[in-house]
């Protein structure tokens, strides 16, 4: 029998366990009445090395437990190194999940029910219609920096951004040109759009308020397992999951898991607000105006060159949503004489790319190990300037 309250702590309230004592903190980042959730996750053992912040954005219609998803079966757990976020900590990085404003269902699931300390405890979370793309870049992206440089006590942070996220740190860089972002992982972020994503929104969105409705009439200590189109989905056959018309646009369905498909659909899909699609479909739609916008934002993504940071994009041959050549461009108006700095992720569509069975080998593992070599170099680079300093006191 399900009990109607559930008595287990939740997985981010446990004791860290050996041997990456991993924990997560619960953090509100809040201007002019407006509060963004972060969920810090790092370790606690003094053996791992301290390699600074990592803020982790997610893509559209999805909330930053993306990043949370394992391998093994594993989802929002803390003692194994086998998703992104916990591999990163694992790693010595403290990673920043940034949970966008739309993130509605995340915030009326755990925020509302949980965060004592959140200004919407035991209230109903409602994302506004009006949130829209540039109201992200502008209001909620430069107070999650803020708070993740004041929290970190680092001036070098390094941002990694799924598909939308990879695009909000594109058009702020663009805009504000400041010098606490560093390193820049994007992982299948178009600079252009296919009219095929503006199509699949009102399906996306139907889905999303769908499932929503357990955020409606559940809100309060009722446990989420008594939800049933949560039940529903756990026990829906793979292949109503994997071969759908839906399914197929996002991503490959022969590279990711039922398992996988089972947590995106009843954990981390997200309502799309109606300005942020009308955003989307102004950059995809003709037009003399539309047009002078677009050109004027390549215009602004091409002053990203001048800036001393370092980039790395990922794309997958099967993306229909941010395609190859959305990704060939991004790398030429940013970083054209860099010629490395591309990863083709074998088989892989969009959403795949970042949860994809070979996420963890081609995605996860090669952005760590690069944020890794870029601290390292910053590390000699300080000692370097530190060494001169004193040889010019010297003499």
């Amino acid at each position: 029998m399900i009990p109607l309250i559930s008595k287990k702590p939740l997985p981010d309230h446990r004791e860290p366990v050996p041997p990456y004592f991993l924990k997560a903190r619960d953090m509100f980042a809040r201007k002019n009445g407006k509060e963004i959730f972060i969920k810090k996750i790092y370790s606690a053992s003094k053996s791992i090395p301290d390699l600074g912040p990592v803020i982790m954005a997610p893509g559209i219609a999805t909330n930053a437990n993306l990043f949370r998803i394992g391998v093994n079966k594993e989802f929002i757990t803390l003692d194994h190194p086998n998703s992104f976020a916990n591999l990163l900590a694992a790693n010595g990085f403290s990673v920043y999940l940034y949970n966008p404003g739309y993130a509605e269902r995340l915030q009326n699931r755990y925020v509302c029910k949980y965060c004592k300390e959140s200004i919407f405890y035991g209230r109903r979370y409602k994302v506004s219609s009006n949130l829209s793309f540039a109201d992200i870049v502008t209001n909620e992206i430069p107070v999650v920096i803020d708070f993740v440089r004041k929290d970190a006590g680092e001036k070098a942070i390094s941002w990694i951004g799924f598909s939308l996220g990879g695009m909000l740190i594109y058009s702020y860089l663009s805009q504000y040109k400041e010098d606490y972002i560093r390193n820049v992982i994007t992982i299948g972020s178009p600079i252009t759009l296919s009219h095929i994503l503006v199509r699949i929104v009102p399906y996306t969105n139907m889905a999303s308020k769908t499932l929503g409705f357990e955020e409606s009439a559940f809100l309060g200590t009722l446990s989420q397992n008594l939800v049933p189109i949560t039940r529903i989905i756990r026990r829906l056959p793979g292949w109503v999951l994997r071969y759908n018309l839906l399914t197929v646009i996002l991503c490959n369905p022969f590279n990711i898991s039922n398992y996988t498909l089972k947590i995106l659909l009843g954990k981390i899909i997200e309502p799309i607000p109606k300005a942020l699609e009308t955003c989307f479909a102004d950059i995809i739609g003709s037009g003399s105006s539309s047009y002078r916008n677009y050109a004027n934002y390549l215009y602004d993504l091409h002053q990203l060159r001048s800036l001393d940071k370092n980039f790395l994009f990922f794309f997958g041959p099967n993306d229909i949503i941010a395609s190859p050549d959305s990704i060939y461009l991004a790398h030429e108006i940013i970083s054209p004489r860099i010629p490395d700095n591309m990863i083709e992720v074998p088989s892989a569509g969009h959403v795949d790319l970042i949860v994809g069975k070979n996420s963890m080998e081609k995605v996860w593992t090669p952005a760590c190990n690069w944020l890794k070599g870029k601290f390292s170099e910053n590390e000699q680079a300080v000692k370097r300037i530190e060494i001169a300093d004193i040889v010019a006191l010297s003499t």
